[in-house]
């Protein structure tokens, strides 16, 4: 029920004809840019804090021509696109044939914030111009974020390169410009550049770029923590952060669609060639969990699949006294993200197989504020629906935790007038329980309204335990709720040496007298999952709530089991697949127990 930051978008296109082939068969001068601009909007869930442009034209002259445009706030693609209309309306008005923005090598990026920096400063793609090598333009941009970033800053600083250390994609484009050329001119190539470079950014990543030269390519990360697909033809190859970004804006088949490998470059040469290359040694592929079942968009084919698993494999724990139980249930889901695992739970009790539909199971489900019933085989009712929903102008992740708190109360709206007859017992699904902010803030009153006499909160997540270090926004141990309760458990249990325990092995292995590890993981040998989904409880429910609350979390096993792709699952088991993370979650725990809010 917490809005998430995490990743952002990529996407890229290389025209392979000229642009008289684009005109005569789709009559569409910019089909290239269109497309472009198409593939980013199918992925503003990835980010919409602002979005960002380059193109090339290398096939019309051999004076190659540049652009970057780039926007800030919401449907910054359509505010983009409306300015490339006015620029070339007003070429057209001194009867000019130039087409601004046209070319046949391009890339675009959608935005969250994973530094917490804001401003069109910090948009993508980002430009190094060479003053050697005839004048070559580099642009990047990337979905990342890296564990080091101060480390390559400081080795830059080192070698005389300028960079600014708070901005990590133009550390990044430093990093690969000081490689693209040898000190005597000559340049390198692209494959040498990154070859030196990308071994060296420990994190998930992927990094594309374009140039002037005619260079067009993308590098993923060597445990595949950053998803990226490509399709190739005849006319065009294409890049993009998800599958069905490029499915949908190009039309094709989602079979033809392949994933990155990680580790791996992808390069388009000059003359069209597709190569791929090997830059990073080969590692355990540990992709983000999260990928599935939060951030990517539901494609109605294996990402729902996988989050309807989630709500069906779920679904067991939460009528423990059984069909009775379940017939005096009202199933319901926050926010829409959680809409395929709620349908996953629905499909349990209802006795249907997966993959189901919103309109296999109730019909008509276009009517939010009707509930609706399955009546079963057996005649037993299962009844579900909307309660309530997010409202559409706020977000409950904004830059402060205060601000955050002063906004979740007025974030959420309810739905239907009443329970329906006979129902007294709500059960919601949310895809995570992170802080718990929210929870306690605003959905738990707000069903609590209703009247049931009991609620009961389902993730299809289990605990987050463990911060993360590769994007999500949630780096810092003491915002997260079930560390805030494990805490609270040895506390009470009168073990809180055991903290004292941690920050010293955590002093001890930062300051080098012993290798880092997750020491995190101490606290919760301490206490159980069923008590720590107790104490949480405790926590979450506001005061004055009549009802009795229960939360309830997915077993890690039913996890690996709906979702055996991914095994990116460090935020509930804290098995990170970099090393830096380690020394990262050492670092994150003595700023929790020494009171700092800030990471360093």
């Amino acid at each position: 029920m917490e809005f998430i930051k995490h990743e952002c978008g990529i996407a890229m296109v290389r025209l392979l004809k000229d642009r008289k082939h684009y005109e005569e068969r789709y009559g569409d001068s910019y089909y290239g840019l269109h497309l472009l601009e198409n593939m980013l909007i199918r992925q503003y869930n990835r980010g919409q804090d602002g979005a960002g442009m380059g193109v090339v034209e290398t096939s019309a002259s051999a004076d190659p021509e540049v652009y970057v445009i780039r926007q800030e706030g919401a449907q910054a693609v359509e505010k983009m696109a409306a300015r490339i209309d006015n620029e070339i309306a007003a070429e057209r008005e001194w009867g000019s044939s130039h087409l601004p923005y046209c070319g046949n090598l391009m890339l675009g990026h959608v935005r969250y914030s994973t530094t917490g920096l804001q401003g069109e400063c910090y948009l993508h793609p980002f430009r190094h111009d060479f003053p050697a090598g005839g004048g070559e333009s580099l642009m990047i941009c990337g979905n990342f974020h890296l564990i080091n970033t101060r480390k390559i800053w400081e080795k830059l600083y080192e070698e005389g390169i300028e960079a600014n250390a708070d901005t990590d994609t133009q550390v990044i484009l430093e990093h690969i410009s000081s490689r693209l050329y040898s000190k005597e001119g000559a340049r390198l190539g692209i494959e040498s550049a990154l070859e030196s470079t990308a071994p060296m950014w420990d994190g998930g990543f992927v990094i594309c770029g374009i140039s002037s030269q005619g260079d067009f390519w993308a590098v993923r990360d060597s445990h595949g923590i950053r998803p990226a697909f490509w399709y190739a033809d005849d006319e065009k190859v294409i890049v993009a952060s998800e599958k069905s970004a490029i499915t949908l804006s190009a039309g094709v088949d989602k079979n033809d669609v392949r994933q990155l490998k990680p580790g791996v470059m992808i390069k388009v040469t000059g003359e069209g060639r597709i190569v791929f290359r090997r830059v990073i040694e080969e590692k355990p592929v540990r992709e983000c969990v999260f990928e599935r079942i939060y951030f990517s968009r539901a494609d109605g084919d294996e990402i729902t699949l996988e989050r309807e698993r989630l709500g069906y494999y779920l679904a067991r724990h939460v009528t423990p006294a059984g069909l009775p139980d379940m017939e005096r249930t009202f199933f319901s889901f926050v926010p829409a993200s959680a809409r395929s695992a709620f349908m996953g739970m629905v499909a349990y009790f209802a006795q249907r197989q997966l993959p189901v539909t919103a309109q296999s199971l109730a019909g008509d489900y276009a009517d939010k504020n009707k509930p609706h019933m399955i009546i079963r085989e057996d005649g037993r009712k299962v009844n579900f629906g909307r309660l309530i929903e997010k409202g559409k102008a706020l977000r409950t992740f904004i830059s402060t935790e205060t601000g955050r708190e002063d906004l979740v109360e007025k974030t959420y709206n309810r739905v239907i007038p009443e329970l329906p007859e006979g129902t007294d017992r709500i059960v919601i699904i949310d895809d995570s329980i992170v802080r718990g902010t929210t929870l306690k803030k605003s959905v738990i009153s707000l069903l609590d309204s209703y009247g049931p006499e009991e609620i009961v909160v389902v993730s299809s997540t289990p605990q987050v335990r463990y911060p993360d270090f590769y994007g999500i926004d949630m780096s810092r141990l003491g915002e997260l709720i079930a560390f805030r309760a494990a805490v609270n458990l040895v506390k009470r249990a009168g073990k809180g040496e055991i903290l004292d325990h941690i920050y010293r092995e955590c002093v001890s292995a930062l300051k080098g007298e012993q290798r880092t590890r997750n020491f995190v993981r101490l606290l919760y040998k301490e206490v159980s999952g069923h008590e720590l989904s107790e104490e949480i409880t405790r926590m979450v429910t506001p005061e004055g709530c009549r009802a009795k609350v229960r939360v309830v979390y997915l077993a890690p096993e039913d996890l690996r089991k709906a979702i055996p792709t991914h095994t990116g699952d460090w935020c509930f088991s804290g098995n990170y697949p970099t090393s830096g993370a380690y020394t990262k979650i050492c670092q994150a725990y003595v700023n929790y127990y020494e009171g700092k809010t800030w990471e360093r």
